[in-house]
């Protein structure tokens, strides 16, 4: 590998037939060799007939080396022929690093259109996946991904409001007690068999771990392995949520071998890296068959929205099978469940610890609204996590004497006293989080209140000790087609919301909780869940900013790339027509 790295050095370092002074000492650390194996390399460009070098005469005087001809066609059939051994880093190590995010776009497009016996769908994305184990999945793209690399005992089907048996085929209650049947002839991905006991091993590694997923499964006091087909899990509170619990990201079954999670859903992962997630179809599968053979999920980078589709992805959702959508786009607007919020952490700051002071500062962000650079096309002011019919794209605040927002923010800060010390926001790497950590520091500051901001990698913002740190954290949250499963996720899983939540608001949740799940009816606990909602707001923890617009593409063929983050590809189900 040091001659194709001295290659792909030389063209980036020198011209043709331009002499360039160049030590031992740089070529050996471009390489990462020893000067041993530098002066051998050099050797063999030599006897090729790739560059000419002199040795320096005199001293002080470096060797001189000139580059006889072109290095890029050499180069591109290496790198084309690592790409077709799946070996995409040694590949990425022979592409210019400005040059990468355009190279995989080229590539992808270029593969794509070519002849193959499988059908694999590529997609592009901009940026990199991470962890794919079930109990430390916590964005969308990765629990969309999980979703078909892990079976659970139970799924949720949307159109009922209710759960279909996956690992399952029977279940049931009796009193605090839920007993599962396993189907027979289930297996991992490495061909070993899924059996109780292995159901019992994933749920205690979930409950055991430190990530704050485990938070939700608390609720399992024990778990009995009655013989290898029936288990049984004891739950302590909230047991009507047992099921809906099942159907979620960390539920899904997993096996830990030697450090490697082995999956148990209708594909397997067969590579990650910084630049590709590879899927193949799992032909053990007990359920149906996917059409495609395989998922590569590519990362581009900002290219991924430039990138031309070479096939059409043919979705069998409902939604694409009516009579009256055409093949022409037909675009329909929604806003997404869920919202981008703050929360104030009362522990850090000794301001911030008097709740009247919560109370207003939640309140001053209110009439503070949305950044100006946010297009109000694609946002609308929130009120909480569900929007309503008659979305607003401004915050509903009673103004007197025609007062702007901004103008009734000035005048309830300046009776407010201020903190001596600076209030810190935190959040991460999303545009629009970014720019409303910004907008809020800004304003802060110009009404008198010290402020600073800070922005991180998702997974370092997910840590508690990261977040305890900070007095206003800017985060998300999206709710899937399951509002129980989303509401519990959030109140009892974000980390965010439980480092801002005094003890006595810790339990005040649980009790109001437990008593939600004493309602058997999936429609009116929702309203229960609002409620709870609704006094986090009060409290002063907790101010929701804005909905955000999906533009969702309904048509009988879809783009892979606008969708992919939404969580709306369904591998099970769709085909490509070439």
């Amino acid at each position: 590998m040091y001659y194709w790295k001295a290659l792909a050095f030389l063209r980036s370092r020198v011209l043709v037939n331009q002499p360039t002074s160049l030590s031992l000492t740089e070529v050996t650390n471009a390489l990462g060799c020893t000067k041993r194996n530098a002066q051998l390399v050099i050797k063999k460009l030599v006897s090729e007939g790739w560059v000419d070098w002199k040795s320096g005469v005199g001293r002080g005087n470096l060797p001189t080396l000139t580059l006889l001809k072109s290095l890029d066609s050499e180069l591109e059939v290496r790198i084309d022929e690592l790409l077709s051994d799946n070996k995409v880093d040694q590949a990425l190590d022979l592409v210019d690093e400005s040059q990468r995010d355009q190279f995989l776009l080229g590539y992808i497009s270029r593969y794509q259109s070519l002849p193959t016996e499988l059908d694999i769908l590529q997609i592009p994305f901009y940026r990199g996946t991470h962890s794919l184990d079930p109990i430390e999945v916590t964005r969308r793209t990765e629990a969309h991904i999980t979703s078909y690399l892990f079976s659970n005992l139970l799924r949720f089907n949307k159109s009922t409001h209710s759960f279909d048996g996956d690992l399952a085929i029977d279940w049931y209650q009796t009193e605090h007690r839920w007993h599962f049947t396993l189907r027979k002839g289930l297996v991992f991905h490495d061909g070993s068999p899924i059996l109780a006991q292995d159901v019992k091993v994933h749920f205690q590694r979930l409950i055991g771990s430190n990530h704050h997923n485990s938070q939700q499964f608390k609720c399992i006091s024990a778990i009995t392995v009655i013989d290898p087909l029936h288990l049984c899990f004891d739950i302590n509170a909230n047991t009507g949520y047992l099921p809906s619990l099942l159907s979620c990201s960390a539920a899904g079954v997993a096996k830990e071998v030697g450090g490697k999670i082995i999956g148990s859903g209708s594909f397997k992962l067969v590579e990650q890296s910084e630049w590709l997630t590879r899927l193949e179809v799992f032909s053990s599968y007990h359920g149906h068959r996917p059409w495609v053979d395989g998922i590569e999920i590519w990362n581009v980078g900002d290219k991924a929205k430039d990138y031309e589709m070479h096939c059409d992805i043919v979705h069998s959702h409902p939604h694409y099978q009516h009579s009256s959508i055409s093949n022409e786009l037909a675009e329909i607007e929604q806003w997404e469940k869920g919202c981008e919020y703050a929360v104030i952490n009362p522990h850090r700051h000794t301001w911030l610890s008097i709740p009247q002071h919560l109370k207003s500062l939640s309140e001053l962000l209110r009439l503070l609204g949305i950044a100006k650079d946010i297009s109000l096309d694609t946002v609308g002011y929130a009120e909480g996590m569900l929007s309503t019919s008659n979305q607003s794209t401004q915050p509903k605040i009673e103004t007197a004497n025609n007062q702007s927002p901004l103008q009734m923010a000035r005048q309830f800060a300046g009776q407010l006293s201020k903190p001596k010390q600076p209030l810190k926001i935190l959040t991460y790497q999303l545009f629009d989080h970014i720019k409303m950590a910004r907008h809020y520091c800004d304003r802060l500051n110009e009404l008198g209140f010290i402020c600073e901001y800070q922005v991180l990698d998702f997974p370092e913002f997910c840590q508690p000790d990261n977040l305890k740190d900070a007095d206003i954290l800017i985060s998300g949250e999206v709710f899937s087609d399951n509002l129980d499963s989303s509401w519990m996720g959030w109140l009892q899983s974000s980390i965010a919301l439980e480092v801002c939540l005094t003890d006595e608001q810790k339990q005040w949740r649980d009790e109001s909780l437990e008593r939600l799940w004493k309602i058997t009816d999936y429609q009116q606990r929702q309203p229960v869940f609002l409620d709870i909602e609704a006094q986090l707001i009060t409290f002063g923890i907790y101010r929701p900013i804005f909905h955000v617009k999906q533009q969702l593409n309904y048509a009988k063929t879809v783009n892979p790339v606008e969708q992919l983050a939404n969580g709306w590809i369904d591998f099970n189900q769709i085909t490509m027509r070439r």
